[in-house]
């Protein structure tokens, strides 16, 4: 175990002997959670009595590349100053410790939104996904035109606080190359297509092109759309060996009529067109997107949604019937002990089984049965929390 890497305990004795301490002009009031990297605690300035949210980050045992990482992400999110992000105050250092102060959003998370609004229904409101997606299209748009982009869009990233008022965060993958060679960056379900070799590209494999970050992160806010309005992502990920993207490529159409029969025209277009186009090139910036989006009619179609065939029909179709394109639901659990949790949730295994047997039998018939899918469910690779 590294130094920078300690255990749980190590933590949880250092917020014990934190508690009501002050660093600077802020003052610990009570430990919010704490990792193997470091911990996120409750505080308030000692002047004004605002209560801030405080990363405490160790430094030591980092190598020159962890710690020119560390200051990357710090200085990035220092020079961040937009209503949409999530701002950080200040940053203290002493001997052993970086602290981080930063907005508080003690509301939680869009992942933990949409999770709970999910059990009572199939869709997000029409005005709060327009509000809430707003604002994140307008803190991304301000990232891009600063020279910075994001490169790990996604709802566990975006944090709430009251009122609907959301924060984009979450900066530790952030880059300043708008080209870049740094291929895998962020949840495999939200990578746009270049960050996977193409199977029906003949070219050399070692031939490998650097992808637009800009353009990524558009790719991103797209299926981070969809995951907001209908608490399910599209495909496992943009790879043609995921049968799911390998038919939206061919079929651009099926988004609606296979997947989400609820998507308006008018949103459909842009979506196919402009921002989950298979061709970076072809993808909209983040500004036009914002300009197309404020000016749609509707994100909903009225027309009746289309029957999802259940298990049991499922089994009763023909062999050589024609498969389905089934979304991944992100809020279920596919198999004993690989839970689709967030991960910045922390759940208990036993929530996470609720949740899978309070699902109906026509959301049963939606999940991927297929045990070698499940992996892309889960965040095992990934930070326990994006404070962490």
């Amino acid at each position: 175990m590294s130094a920078t890497e300690l255990s749980s305990n190590y933590w949880a004795d250092l917020s014990d002997a934190l508690i009501d301490t002050t660093v600077g002009d802020y003052q610990f009031i009570e430990d919010l959670g704490h990792g193997s990297y470091g911990g996120l605690f409750l505080g308030q300035h000692l002047g004004s009595k605002d209560y801030v949210a405080i990363k405490v980050l160790g430094k030591g045992g980092l190598t020159p590349e962890q710690a020119q990482l560390q200051q990357l992400e710090i200085e990035l999110q220092s020079e961040l100053k937009h209503p949409s992000l999530l701002a950080l105050h200040c940053v203290i250092e002493d001997a052993s410790y970086i602290y981080m102060v930063m907005d508080l959003c003690d509301h939680g998370d869009l992942f933990d939104y949409v999770l709970r609004d999910q059990d009572d229904n199939g869709r997000r409101p029409e005005s709060i996904v327009i509000d809430l997606f707003t604002q994140i299209l307008q803190g991304i748009e301000y990232m891009h035109a600063q020279g910075i982009y994001h490169r790990d869009i996604k709802l566990e990233n975006v944090l709430l606080k009251s009122g609907f008022d959301c924060k984009v965060a979450d900066f530790g993958l952030a880059t300043r190359d708008k080209l870049s060679m740094e291929f895998g960056c962020g949840s495999a379900m939200y990578l746009a297509p270049e960050h996977f070799a193409d199977e029906d590209d003949d070219e050399d494999d070692t031939l490998l092109s650097p992808y637009d970050a800009a353009a990524s992160d558009v790719w991103s806010l797209g299926i981070l759309l969809l995951a907001l309005l209908f608490g399910r992502n599209p495909w496992q990920e943009a790879n043609v060996v995921d049968p799911v993207f390998a038919e939206y490529k061919r079929h651009p159409a099926m988004l609606k009529h296979h997947l989400f029969p609820d998507l308006s025209p008018a949103l459909v277009g842009l979506l196919n067109q402009a921002v989950l186009n298979p061709d970076p090139s072809q993808r909209v910036s983040v500004a036009e997107f914002l300009k197309l989006f404020q000016t749609l009619p509707g994100l909903y179609s009225d027309l009746t949604p289309m029957d999802i065939p259940t298990q049991q029909q499922q089994q009763q179709q023909p062999q050589d019937a024609k498969p389905r394109y089934d979304s991944a639901f992100f809020s279920m659990e596919t198999t004993q002990g690989a839970a689709a949790l967030s991960w910045s949730d922390m759940v208990e295994e036993d929530y996470e089984a609720a949740c899978y047997n309070n699902n109906d039998d026509d959301d049963l018939a939606a999940v991927p049965h297929d045990d070698d899918d499940t992996d892309m469910f889960v965040h095992s690779d990934e930070k326990e929390s994006w404070w962490l």
